[in-house]
C-alpha cells in the first residue's frame, strides 16, 4: 500500500499539490459553533502570486444539502444528515484544483462534522491526482491514484474533526470572534514525523481591507504550525461586522487571505459575492 505525503496547509496552495488535512478542535470551540450560511453562497477570489506574472481564480461555493444521498466527487455518502457542500476550484496557469467536501452539521453532538472529502488536480489536461476519502467518527480512509499510482490508506481521528475544505468556512461559524480570541486542534503530521502536527488559529489584531471600493475593518487571523517541521504562518482576514448582500448580512466574510510559498507569498482577494447559482 502506498501512502500519499500528508503536508500541513490550507484550502488550495497553488504550489504543493497533495493534500490529506484532518483538524481536531478544543470543546470549548465547539460549543461556539453555528450554521451561519445562506442555502447558497459563492465566492470568488483574485489569486496572485508574487513570484510569477499572471493571476489565478479561486471559486468557494457553499451549498446547503437536505436530501439523505450526496455525491462528493469520487465518493457517494447514503443516509447523511443535513449539511452543507464546500466546493473549491482554482484555476492557476496551466492547473486545475477542484477540492469538495461534505459537512454534516451535527452529529453525536458535534458540530459541523466532515463526512467525505476530494481533491483533483489536472495539469495541462492530464489528471496527476485524484482523491477521495470518508470519515467515520474513528479514521479518516482515502483512495485514488496520484501521477498514475494507486494511493490508499487511513489515518486515525480525534473527535471533534475538520476537513480541510471546510476550515476557511468552519472560522465563518463561530459565533463571537475577537481580538486575542484562539485555539489548537491537531493535524496528520508530514512523512518522516511520528506525533500529529499541531495548528493554532490566533486573532492578532484587526486591520482594514478594501472589497467592492469599501473598506472593511477586518480580524487577522494567524494560522501557525509547530511541529519538528516549521511552517510558516498563513494570514486570513475576516470581517468584524457583517457584510450586506442583497438585504442579507453574511458574519465573518473571507475578504483576504495569504499563503506562504518557498518563493514568496500567494495572496487571494475577494472579487464577489453571489447568493443564486
Amino acid at each position: 500500500m502506498k501512502k500519499i505525503a500528508l503536508i500541513i496547509v490550507t484550502i488550495a496552495l497553488v504550489a504543493i499539490m497533495a493534500v490529506t488535512f484532518v483538524a481536531c478542535s478544543t470543546a470549548t470551540v465547539q460549543g461556539q459553533l453555528k450554521d451561519v450560511w445562506r442555502p447558497y453562497e459563492k465566492y470568488v477570489y483574485t489569486v496572485d502570486d508574487d513570484s510569477k506574472t499572471t493571476n489565478g481564480t479561486y471559486t468557494v461555493e457553499v451549498i446547503h444539502n437536505n436530501e439523505p444521498n450526496v455525491t462528493v466527487g469520487t465518493v457517494t455518502l447514503e443516509g447523511v444528515g443535513k449539511g452543507i457542500i464546500v466546493n473549491g476550484t482554482l484555476t492557476y496557469d496551466n492547473t486545475v484544483y477542484t477540492t469538495a467536501c461534505y459537512v454534516q452539521l451535527s452529529s453525536g453532538g458535534s458540530f459541523l462534522v466532515p463526512k467525505a472529502s476530494y481533491r483533483k488536480q489536472v495539469v495541462d489536461g492530464v489528471v496527476t491526482l485524484e482523491l477521495g476519502g470518508k470519515y467515520d467518527g474513528a479514521n479518516y480512509t482515502y483512495f485514488g491514484t496520484e501521477n498514475g499510482n494507486n494511493v490508499e490508506g487511513s489515518i486515525g481521528l480525534k473527535s471533534p474533526y475538520y476537513d480541510n475544505n471546510e476550515f476557511h468556512q468552519l472560522l465563518r461559524g463561530v459565533s463571537s470572534m475577537s481580538t486575542g480570541f484562539s485555539f489548537s486542534f491537531n493535524v496528520p503530521a508530514v512523512v518522516g514525523e511520528a506525533n500529529l502536527a499541531s495548528l493554532t488559529a490566533s486573532v492578532v489584531g484587526t486591520e482594514n481591507i478594501i472589497y467592492a471600493d469599501n473598506s472593511y475593518e477586518c480580524f487577522k487571523v494567524s494560522l501557525s504550525r509547530s511541529t519538528k517541521v516549521q511552517g510558516k504562518a498563513h494570514t486570513l482576514f475576516y470581517t468584524v461586522n457583517p457584510v450586506d448582500v442583497n438585504g442579507w448580512k453574511l458574519p465573518y466574510v473571507l475578504v483576504k487571505f495569504v499563503e506562504p510559498t518557498a518563493t514568496g507569498e500567494v495572496t487571494y482577494t475577494l472579487n464577489s459575492i453571489s447568493l443564486e447559482k
